[in-house]
């Protein structure tokens, strides 16, 4: 450790005080070290202070030099015979042994006062080294030794008597005392001279590189560095100490917290697994085995549950695909009988008609419709769709009305191809309009609530500190992981499939896909993005069903005109949880013999409870007497108890009942939570 060096002198005033100090005779000073904290010698003696040099006639000295001074002098305040300094000693290298730094630092003072009194003509009469100074802190327990040297310098010289030739004649001095002064040049020397035989260095070059590292400091813009007092510096040693213990204490809660997460983690992997609740999660081996028998339990299930997926998605393709055709073929077919038989009546060649393809419409004709659409929907007041209904049926009307009659038709299979792709284009530029619409609006509801929290008022839109662990632990409940797409600037969600679900922006969640998983997990992550309140945006319909479904997932709707749709929710979840008041013991529930659920319709049951209703579900099933033989039975027997109860029509037990206020609990804190973060 890198210690300057110096010494400094004061006016002896007591010195029998400064002699017993020196010597360490009669009570110790309460600044010492502890016993155990001091150096030892290799003979295990504590070292505590070595004599350099010690006049024994010091006070009969003293004595006589005040006695020879005049009283003027004494009534100085600053004024001794004697001067006491102090030479700041440097600390031991790390292994050097004990013998070897007394021996260094004794021979150094043994120069140093023979350099002193040659450079000032003063004389050194005492010199003792201490080693058993310093202090330890009080909020880390570091020890910080102090060695130092104490020397007393005799600071005046006698003049014998002589005599001097005057102009009157010869003049006889007596014999006197006198003061020896030091300049600042002499200083300056005592001092450089204390820096090279300590240190090493000289003073010159220590102040050169003390101003080189002050440039330095000025170069980069540091404030400089003024000289603060011993109080001032205490103060400042202290207050950091001070810091670094709440930094540890912060530290060490944040250990412990994350220990205890790790523990509840660890707990419901062993759920999982099918661990029983007996097991010890304490121990690293025991956790890790759990978290390797969870990873076999969810790879399984992640491995059927694809292929589930997969088949179900190509047999949803399949009859999506069905359904597409049948209209079209139905379409396609009602339309041309219904052509068909209007140019048979009107004696028009068929092939003629089916020549006319939309691809061969002229500008003129589409435009020709496009404002016969917007003229029959405006004088009618209604929308463009009903109009181009309206309109189409009035074409058809027409025609067979004419072909009844034997004229030739006013309407051909052209202008319904010209029709249809007016409408077309007309719903294009409406949809266009609408997004537009909502983008602004939107907008404008984004600015608002910027402008509410800025003022500190709540807002759905705000972020919270912690969202993104909010936000992923929300997907990997949900089964799904995001990328993120640097053109669009949102995070594409998709499922273990590779199916994309919804896309998330800094201030929106967009839908992809419209299935009531979807939906539930879509809520969840702008639930954990947003601050747990979220507000909606789309259809009637669309807002209507997803306001419903926040509501029983226990997630805010901001929106005022969704309030009459979230109270009817809550009334019909309240109802329902009062007609199950009625509690079922499930030691007295008879069993029923079913095939088991398929794995997704169980996870899916398992995830949309809370995990204290999960916890009493597995208690509920051990007291019913279905047993756990292999990994996975703990989840089948508390869904088998589950449906038990539901079959027995006596309600689910009261330790289920229980636990769900848990869970309303735990959503409310986490609410309530949030609202204080928004506040703050």
């Amino acid at each position: 450790m890198e210690r300057g060096t110096s010494v400094n002198f004061k006016a002896v005033k007591n010195l029998r005080q400064e002699d017993r100090h020196n010597r360490r005779e009669g009570r110790e000073p309460r600044y010492l070290l502890p016993p155990e904290q001091r150096l030892r010698d290799s003979r295990g003696q504590v070292l505590e202070s070595v004599i350099v040099r010690n006049d024994p006639g010091l006070h009969e000295r003293y004595i006589a030099r005040l006695a020879r001074c005049s009283e003027r002098a004494k009534r100085a305040k600053a004024f001794s015979p004697f001067w006491s300094g102090v030479v700041v000693l440097p600390l031991r290298d790390p292994g050097e042994s004990i013998d070897a730094y007394r021996d260094r630092l004794t021979q150094t003072m043994v120069e140093w006062c023979q350099g002193y009194e040659t450079l000032t003509g003063h004389e050194v009469l005492q010199c003792a080294l201490h080693f058993d100074e310093g202090h330890i802190e009080e909020l880390t327990g570091e020890m910080r030794p102090n060695p130092h040297a104490h020397v007393l310098v005799d600071r005046m010289r006698e003049r014998e008597a002589h005599v001097i030739e005057t102009q009157t004649g010869e003049r006889r001095i007596p014999a006197r005392v006198s003061v020896i002064e030091l300049d600042r040049e002499t200083m300056r020397k005592v001092q450089d001279m204390t820096c090279r035989l300590v240190t090493g260095e000289s003073a010159a070059g220590r102040r050169a590189r003390v101003t080189e590292q002050r440039e330095t400091a000025r170069r980069a813009g540091l404030p400089p560095r003024g000289h603060i007092n011993h109080r001032e510096y205490r103060a400042m040693m202290q207050e950091a100490a001070r810091e670094r213990q709440r930094e540890r204490v912060t530290l060490q809660a944040r250990i412990d917290a994350l220990e205890a997460e790790v523990l509840e983690r660890s707990r419901d992997l062993g759920q999982v697994a099918g661990v029983p609740s007996s097991f010890d999660y304490t121990t690293p081996d025991n956790r890790r085995r759990v978290f390797c028998e969870a990873l076999d339990e969810v790879r399984r299930a992640h491995r059927d549950r694809t292929e589930y997926e997969v088949l179900e998605h190509r047999a949803e393709a399949a009859e999506k695909a069905a359904r597409e055709a049948r209209r079209e073929a139905q379409d396609t077919k009602s339309h041309s009988a219904l052509v068909t038989r209007a140019l048979e009546r009107a004696g028009a060649d068929a092939k003629a008609a089916e020549a006319a393809h939309p691809e061969k419409m002229t500008a003129e004709e589409i435009g020709r419709a496009r404002r016969a659409i917007e003229s029959h929907a405006r004088g009618r007041g209604i929308s463009i769709d009903e109009g181009y209904r309206s309109l189409r049926a009035a074409w058809v009307a027409e025609n067979e009305r004419e072909a009844r009659i034997g004229r030739a038709k006013p309407h051909v299979q052209k202008d319904y191809s010209a029709l249809k792709l007016a409408h077309l284009e007309i719903q294009a530029e409406c949809r266009a309009t609408l997004r537009e619409r909502t983008k602004r609006r939107r907008d404008r509801q984004v600015q608002a609530a910027r402008e509410r929290m800025r003022d500190g008022a709540a807002s759905a839109s705000g972020l919270t500190a912690g969202y993104r662990t909010a936000e992923i632990a929300a997907a990997r409940a949900c089964g799904l992981h995001y990328e993120w797409d640097a053109v669009a600037r949102c995070r594409r969600y998709r499922d273990r499939t590779g199916r994309e679900v919804f896309t998330a922006t800094r201030t929106r969640v967009e839908l992809v896909r419209h299935d009531e998983a979807a939906e539930i997990a879509a809520l969840k992550i702008a639930a954990a993005r947003f601050g747990g309140a979220v507000s909606l945006t789309g259809s009637g319909e669309f807002r209507e069903r997803m306001a419903r479904q926040a509501v029983r997932e226990g997630i805010r709707v901001v929106d005022a005109d969704l309030a009459r749709i979230v109270e009817d929710e809550q009334a019909h979840i309240a109802r329902r949880e009062s007609a199950q008041r009625v509690h079922a013991d499930p030691e007295g529930v008879s069993r029923i013999e079913r095939p088991n659920p398929s794995h997704r319709d169980l996870m899916v049951w398992w995830h949309d409870i809370g995990a204290h209703e999960r916890t009493a579900w597995l208690e509920a099933a051990e007291q019913a007497g279905r047993k756990s033989v292999r990994a996975g039975d703990g989840l089948l027997n508390a869904w088998h108890t589950m449906r038990d109860c539901e079959d027995a029509g006596r309600g689910v037990p009261q330790s289920i009942t229980e636990a769900r206020q848990q869970d309303c609990t735990t959503v409310q804190s986490a609410d309530e939570e949030d609202e204080q973060d928004f506040g703050r």
